[in-house]
């Protein structure tokens, strides 16, 4: 049975990700502060001690095949502390030889009409992006250092166990029927993840041979408001479409810092930032799994 450490099991990705690789049959270990905080429905070994540490991930690293790295630092504090976050994870793995999944996303490049592939130059421009291409030159070095590296890129993430996410802030229950506050227009295409999707994807990538560094996009769901509002409708619900109260986070930001970052990232919401997942759907082929939005709706917790 082979093993995989998560760091970061209570974010987004890393606990899709336990799921995945527990229904696949991976022993699942991770390293916490709080173990309390890991829900209970997730089978995993738990460790506590702190991702900062070399020491404390070098130990819980032992006899694992797999680090999923799953981290992320507050939003308004990556300039500062995602590269130092992200080093320890990738010392352990030079010197164990591991491999490490990171959950690549599309701050790297910049709009434009067309897909982007896993060649595509990147040409942030954003803050965020740069930090985010520096994190990936570094796992190309550790790559090169004795780690092995797999970055599956997505769009934002939709999963029934998301917290933190924009679904949550634009889905709103309001007596018998749904509000949907969409943060862009009708013409603009957004990119998303379906995390149980993109998880068990990945977990079938990982059982194939890779190279010491493989990049995968996902092909994801490219939705314009048409789309939420048809899928809504399939499953039988009444909804009402608004505009997102881009002002309002305007208004609040310079009190709260991590609106002051979402408001730098607005124009993901304005210009298509669309990746071609090609790659990834030749690879599983009929193995490639993807739910249609209005199946996806079906499996979320909406307010």
């Amino acid at each position: 049975m082979k093993t995989a450490l998560i760091l970061g099991i209570n974010g987004n990705f890393g606990l899709e990700m336990a799921l995945a690789l527990s229904k696949a049959g991976w022993s699942i270990k991770a390293l916490v502060r709080d173990p309390n905080k890991v829900p209970s429905f997730v089978e995993a070994k738990l460790i506590v001690g702190d991702a900062l540490k070399q020491q404390q991930v070098m130990v819980a690293a032992q006899g694992v095949d797999l680090i999923v790295y799953a981290l992320n630092p507050p939003y308004h504090r990556w300039q500062q502390q995602a590269l130092p976050l992200l080093e320890p994870c990738l010392q352990v793995a030079e010197q164990l030889g591991l491999r490490v999944l990171f959950p690549g996303n599309v701050y790297n490049f910049n709009p434009q009409a067309s897909l982007i592939d896993e060649n595509q130059a990147m040409h942030p421009p954003s803050e965020k992006g740069q930090v985010r291409v520096k994190m990936e030159q570094r796992l190309k070095q550790a790559s090169e250092n004795g780690a092995k590296v797999t970055i599956v890129r997505a769009g934002d993430f939709i999963g029934p166990h998301t917290h933190l996410s924009w679904v949550s802030t634009m889905v709103k229950h309001r007596k018998s029927r749904y509000q949907v506050a969409f943060p862009h227009n009708q013409e603009h295409v957004h990119f998303w993840s379906y995390l149980p999707d993109l998880c068990a994807n990945t977990v079938q990538l990982l059982e194939q041979s890779q190279a010491d560094f493989e990049v995968w996009h996902d092909p994801g769901l490219a939705l314009s408001r048409k789309d939420w509002q048809q899928a809504f409708a399939s499953n039988g619900t009444n909804i009402k479409s608004t505009n997102l109260a881009w002002w309002g986070f305007s208004i609040i930001a310079p009190f709260v810092p991590m609106l002051k970052e979402v408001l730098k990232m607005r124009y993901l919401w304005q210009q298509p930032v669309i990746l071609d997942g090609s790659k990834m759907r030749q690879a599983l082929q009929k193995s490639y799994q993807s739910t249609p939005l209005s199946q996806v709706l079906q499996q979320l917790k909406l307010n």
